[in-house]
């Protein structure tokens, strides 16, 4: 018999995913996002990275009150190749948002 998991909606909304392009830079590589959640996102660029890096990376906001860069530090979970580039999934360790100039 299968047990039912206390945790269960807790553990969907971990995993609930928004659709979102968002301009990104990777230890200074250029890419975009092509999904976010609460705790990783996924990141298109055309530079390999290798499952267990630890990487520093930001992403552009345009809000209402103006531009903002997300900088966050990551570890790299996934990659695939991707139409000639690399599809890169990323767990969140830390974020800051900062003014951008």
């Amino acid at each position: 018999m299968k047990k039912p998991q206390e945790n269960a909606p807790e553990k969907q909304m971990r995993r609930a995913r928004i659709s979102s392009r968002l301009p990104t830079s990777v230890n200074g590589v250029k890419g975009f996002t092509r999904d976010i959640s609460r705790s990783g996102l996924y990141i298109v660029q055309s530079s390999k990275l290798e499952i267990g890096s630890h990487i520093d990376f930001w992403i552009n906001l345009d809000t209402p009150g103006g531009k903002l860069k997300l900088s966050c530090e990551g570890n790299v979970v996934r990659v695939e190749e991707v139409d000639g580039k690399f599809g890169i999934g990323v767990k969140i360790l830390s974020q800051v948002i900062e003014g951008n100039e």
